[in-house]
C-alpha cells in the first residue's frame, strides 16, 4: 500500500475499539468499577459477537429508539437473530416504551398514513405536537422500535477512559485513518482520572444535571425550583469533578444574573473563584448596595489576580470609587505611535502588514501563532512527559492539567533545564528545528503546522534577546490557559531592527490580555508597541 492509499478499517472496527476500552478501563479502574459495570461486562462478553456488533451500532448512534426494519449492515448477516438475542439478554426492549419520542423515528407522510387526524398542510412539528403517549400503540402495530437499555453501564465506563461525558469513540478512528498524528506515549506511565467511584459518578452527576438545566430552560420552567439540595460541596471536594462544578456554577450564576434575580446569582457565583465569579460578585455586590464588601473584594483581586482580566477589573473598579491606581492602559494608546493608511477592505492587520512592506519591512501576521509555536517545539517533550500523573488514556493530546497552575509547578523543574540546555541562539534554532522536521503534523496544542512557522521562529530568535524569550516561555507555563494568548498581531523585521505591534484601529480598545503582554515583552527589553490607525479617506 502506498504512503497516499486510504486507510480501510477492518470490518467490525468499532467492536476492536470498543473491546480495547472495556479491557483498558477494567485494568485500570479495578478500585471503581462496582456490580452494574462487573454484570454489563460479564453479560456483553456472553453476547454473540454479531449481537454486539448489533448493540453498539445502536449504542453509538444518538438517540435511545431504532426501527428495526431500517438496520442493514453488511457484517451482521441476521439481524434478526441478534435482535432476539439482545432482547433475551436485556440489552434492548422492543415496543414496551411509551415514550412520544419515537415519532419522531417518522417522516410526516408515514405520520399522517398512521393517523388520519392529522392534516397534510401542518408542518411535521406541529403534526408532533398532537401525537401523545397514547398514540404510540398505532405504531407499534406497524413496526418494531428498539429502545437501547444498559446506556448508564456504557455512558460510565466512556466517562472513566475519556474523563469526561463528551468523550467520543469516533476519536478511535480519527487516530487510525490518519486524519490527526497523535503522539506516542508510555502506556505504562498512565494514570487513572478519578481516584474514588465517589469522584467519577460526581462527574456523571454533574453531566446528567447540566443536561436537565438545559430542558428547564428550554421549558421556560423556573430554574431556582430544581436546584435545592444540590450536593455542591461534595462535587467540589473531589479534583475532577471540582472542574465541572465550577464551570455549571458559573452558567446558573450567569443566568440568574440575566434574569434579574441578584441574590441567586451571588449564591451561586460565591461557590468559586474561578475567573469571571469575583468580578461578578463585585458588580452584584454594588448593585445590591453592598458597597463596603464590593470595594474589599475588589482589593483582593487587586493583590491576588487570577490573571490579568481580573487585575484590570479591579484596577478600573477601584478607579472609579476614588481609589487612585496608576493605569496604563489609557496612557498606552495615548502615546503609541501611528501609521495612515487607506480603509482596508479586508482585515487592518494585513493593510498594515502591506504598509510595512512597501517601506521595505519584512513581517507576518504573527498574533498567537509565532509565541505558541515556539512554547510548543521548545517544550515538547515537557508537555508529553508520562512521568507526572496527567496522561490517562492513548488518545490524549495534551496532559490534563494543562491549565492548571500544578503543570508549572510540578514542572518548573524540567521547564528550567531544559531552557538552559539551549545556550546560545543556534543551539535553540537547532532543536526547534529538528523537533518540528521530527513532528511535523503530529497534534500539539500550541503547534499550528503551517510552512511560515519555523522560517518565521528563526527570524524571531535572530533578532529577540535570547534571556527574553526565555523569560516569555516561563511566564506562559505559569498559566497556560490565559497567557497562551493576546499577544501581539504584527511581527515585523528589517535588517537592522525589529517589532511587535498590538494594531488598533480607531474604535478598538486594549483588552487586559493584551496589555498584560505588552508590558511584559518590554520588561524582556522585546520591542513591542500598541499601532494606532488612521485613515485617510
Amino acid at each position: 500500500m502506498s504512503k497516499n492509499d486510504p486507510i480501510i478499517l477492518p470490518e467490525k472496527y468499532y467492536l476492536d475499539y470498543f473491546n480495547y476500552l472495556l479491557e483498558f478501563v477494567e485494568r485500570q479502574y479495578d478500585h471503581i468499577l462496582d456490580q452494574p459495570e462487573h454484570l454489563f461486562y460479564q453479560s456483553f462478553r456472553n453476547l454473540s459477537e454479531p449481537a454486539q456488533c448489533l448493540y453498539l451500532r445502536f449504542s453509538n448512534r444518538r438517540g435511545d429508539f431504532f426501527r428495526i426494519n431500517k438496520i442493514s449492515y453488511s457484517e451482521i448477516p441476521d439481524v434478526h437473530e441478534a435482535k432476539e438475542e439482545l432482547i433475551h439478554q436485556g440489552f434492548i426492549h422492543v415496543n414496551e416504551s411509551e415514550d412520544p419520542s419515537q415519532f419522531r423515528l417518522f417522516t410526516k407522510s408515514e405520520l399522517i398514513a398512521f393517523y388520519d387526524f392529522l392534516h397534510p398542510s401542518q408542518k411535521k412539528e406541529d403534526l408532533l405536537a398532537e401525537l401523545t403517549d397514547t398514540d404510540i400503540a398505532i405504531v407499534h402495530e406497524q413496526e418494531e422500535i428498539a429502545q437501547v437499555l444498559k446506556n448508564e453501564e456504557v455512558e460510565f465506563l466512556k466517562l472513566l477512559f475519556f474523563g469526561h461525558r463528551g468523550g467520543r469513540m469516533t476519536d478511535f478512528v480519527i487516530r487510525d485513518v490518519g486524519n490527526i498524528k497523535i503522539e506516542k506515549l508510555d502506556e505504562t506511565n498512565f494514570s487513572p482520572w478519578f481516584q474514588s467511584r465517589e469522584e467519577a459518578l460526581s462527574v456523571m452527576h454533574i453531566s446528567q444535571l447540566r443536561r436537565m438545566i438545559y430542558e428547564i430552560q428550554e421549558a421556560d420552567l423556573p430554574l431556582e425550583d430544581y436546584l435545592e439540595e444540590m450536593p455542591w460541596e461534595t462535587w467540589l471536594s473531589y479534583p475532577r469533578s471540582a472542574k465541572s462544578a465550577e464551570k455549571l456554577l458559573l452558567k446558573i450564576a450567569y443566568y440568574f444574573e440575566q434574569t434579574q434575580l441578584p441574590n441567586q446569582a451571588l449564591h451561586y457565583y460565591s461557590y468559586t473563584d474561578r475567573h469571571p465569579a469575583r468580578e461578578r460578585k463585585v458588580r452584584l455586590l454594588e448593585k445590591l448596595d453592598r458597597k463596603e464588601e464590593a470595594m474589599k473584594l475588589a482589593r483582593q483581586m487587586l493583590e491576588e489576580a487570577s490573571n490579568a482580566s481580573e487585575f484590570t477589573f479591579a484596577t478600573d473598579f477601584l478607579n472609579r470609587k476614588g481609589v487612585r491606581i496608576d493605569r496604563s492602559m489609557t496612557q498606552r494608546l495615548k502615546s503609541a505611535p501611528s501609521v495612515t493608511i487607506s480603509t482596508p477592505e479586508g482585515r487592518v492587520e494585513d493593510a498594515v502588514l502591506d504598509h510595512f512592506k512597501k517601506e521595505g519591512w519584512d513581517g507576518i501576521h504573527a498574533e498567537n501563532f509565532l509565541w505558541r509555536g515556539l512554547f510548543g517545539l521548545v517544550f515538547w517533550h515537557v508537555i508529553f512527559d508520562t512521568n507526572h500523573g496527567s496522561f490517562h488514556h492513548p488518545l490524549q493530546r495534551q496532559p490534563s492539567d494543562l491549565n492548571d497552575s500544578i503543570f508549572f509547578e510540578s514542572r518548573q523543574s524540567l521547564l528550567e533545564d531544559q531552557l538552559k540546555r539551549l545556550r546560545t541562539k543556534k543551539q535553540l534554532t537547532d532543536f526547534i528545528a529538528t523537533i518540528h522536521d521530527e513532528k511535523y503534523g503530529v497534534a500539539n496544542r500550541f503547534v499550528t503546522w503551517h510552512e511560515a512557522l519555523l522560517p518565521a521562529l528563526v527570524v524571531m530568535i535572530q533578532k529577540l534577546p535570547l534571556k527574553g524569550l526565555k523569560t516569555v516561555l516561563i511566564e506562559m507555563s505559569k498559566n497556560m490557559k490565559e497567557n497562551s494568548a493576546g499577544f501581539p498581531d504584527l511581527f515585523i523585521w528589517s535588517e537592522a531592527s525589529y517589532h511587535f505591534y498590538e494594531v488598533k484601529s480607531p474604535n478598538d480598545h486594549l483588552s487586559a490580555q493584551q496589555l498584560f503582554w505588552l508590558n511584559f515583552l518590554a520588561s524582556a527589553k522585546i520591542n513591542a508597541e500598541v499601532l494606532r490607525i488612521n485613515y485617510s479617506d
